[in-house]
């Protein structure tokens, strides 16, 4: 199977799964899509959840790839975070039935594909970590405070995905990152960054 036949696989794959859901999930549809045949297919698979289960693995790869290159190294931790935030919230935006694969229906299927999904929250982790440098109250900070942050952005992001409204996410930048930066910075700090990502749009 070629690289860019397994990437249609993934990609179809995972969104059959969005539309239909795990149980009624086949693999003839993807198949035919990707130009893979049934043979090609077991050379490389056990079955439809091994399959299924690389697909996660692989646009969780591409995922975080995605924010991590727009994080300038050079930049401020605040302006770092607003631009992997903005490549994020593009990328659900510009594919809201794969983010809903992803986030709703995968984690869903069975404890080990909950705790993907969890390992997927918890490499955004150390993009915030570096707010602890931010915050007057670095003592003070829970442990869990970085997970906190990610949760608060992954609510936001959850509700507009549920409403069908992902397209507004891009628009809602400042907000989301708001609810990410203020656990760090405080909501006076907080709010002035998001002032100024909004002015930015």
């Amino acid at each position: 199977m070629q690289r860019a036949e397994r990437e249609k696989l993934f990609r179809s794959l995972m969104a059959e799964l969005a539309d239909k859901g795990y149980g009624d999930l086949e693999l003839e549809g993807p198949l035919r899509e990707a130009g893979v045949s049934v043979a090609e297919f077991e050379v490389e698979f056990a079955d439809k959840d091994s399959c299924l289960f690389a697909a996660y693995d692989h646009l969780a790869e591409w995922t975080v790839s995605t924010v991590i290159q727009r994080c300038e190294p050079d930049e401020e931790w605040p302006r770092r975070v607003r631009a992997g935030l903005e490549a994020l919230l593009q990328a659900i935006a510009a594919e809201p039935a794969m983010a809903r694969a992803m986030t709703r229906v995968f984690p869903g299927i069975r404890p080990s594909a909950y705790v993907r999904y969890v390992e997927l929250l918890e490499r955004f982790v150390p993009l915030v970590r570096e707010g602890r440098d931010y915050s007057d109250l670095e003592e003070e900070l829970p442990v869990e405070v970085e997970l906190l942050a990610v949760g608060a952005a992954e609510a936001i992001i959850f509700d507009e995905l549920d409403a069908g409204r992902a397209e507004r996410l891009p628009r809602m930048m400042p907000e989301v990152l708001f609810s990410l930066l203020v656990p760090f910075m405080g909501p006076e700090r907080a709010a002035e960054e998001m002032r100024s990502a909004a002015a930015a749009q």
